[in-house]
């Protein structure tokens, strides 16, 4: 009885101990692949590799298409996060109202087609329309608003990856892909605009001098 006893206690000290770790790792593993953003610094490389194509929608996706194509799943993944992180950066009352000038009207829709298309511009085009959003009147050409609107280079990096996983990101069940369609934040940040002429012309006078009608 006194060996069995033994047995049993010498087998849960050496099984015991190596079943949790193992357990605890893989949690650990898949809670840091969730978090994993990719730095901006390489972020805005890739982006940034685009930009000589940005008078052509169309030629610039596909830049953006091959220069993801040479990334891993996961690296995608950490692509889309910072493409996230990026545009809730872009998500102020400051820039909204520099797109209701520029666009004639910006709804919730319409103004975030205007942060990806701000993101396509490129790292120094953005920093300095985050600092100040009126810089963007050097940038911009009057004319039509769809010039200004950039929809669908934010659904590049979802179309890599489900070409690379064989995952449909749109509709897998077990939603993978970190893409999500809500809003940046419950709300912009700083202080909102009004779309009083006389106001919008004194808080973006550049932008209200070259676009307003």
């Amino acid at each position: 009885m006194r060996a069995a006893f033994a047995i049993t206690i010498l087998l849960s000290v050496f099984w015991l101990p190596a079943a949790a770790p193992a357990v605890a790792q893989g949690t650990s593993d898949t809670q840091q692949a969730k978090e994993d953003v990719m730095p901006a610094d390489r972020f805005w490389e890739l982006i940034d590799r685009t930009t000589k194509y940005s008078s052509d929608q169309d030629a610039q996706m596909e830049a953006l298409r091959l220069e993801l194509g040479k990334l891993s799943a996961a690296e995608i993944e950490a692509f889309e996060r910072a493409f996230h992180a990026q545009q809730r950066r872009a998500y102020s009352w400051d820039l909204w109202g520099a797109a209701y000038i520029m666009c004639g009207g910006a709804s919730d829709d319409g103004f975030e087609y205007f942060q990806r298309w701000l993101i396509s511009k490129g790292r120094g085009i953005f920093e300095a329309a985050v600092a100040d959003p009126d810089s963007l009147a050097e940038l911009a050409a009057s004319g039509s608003p769809e010039e200004y609107d950039f929809e669908l280079f934010a659904y590049v990096a979802q179309e890599i990856w489900s070409a690379k996983t064989g995952i449909d990101a749109a509709t897998d069940p077990q939603g993978r892909y970190p893409y999500t369609g809500a809003p940046p934040a419950a709300q912009p940040s700083g202080k909102p605009f009004d779309e009083d002429p006389a106001h919008l012309a004194k808080r973006y006078p550049k932008l209200w001098a070259k676009f307003a009608q």
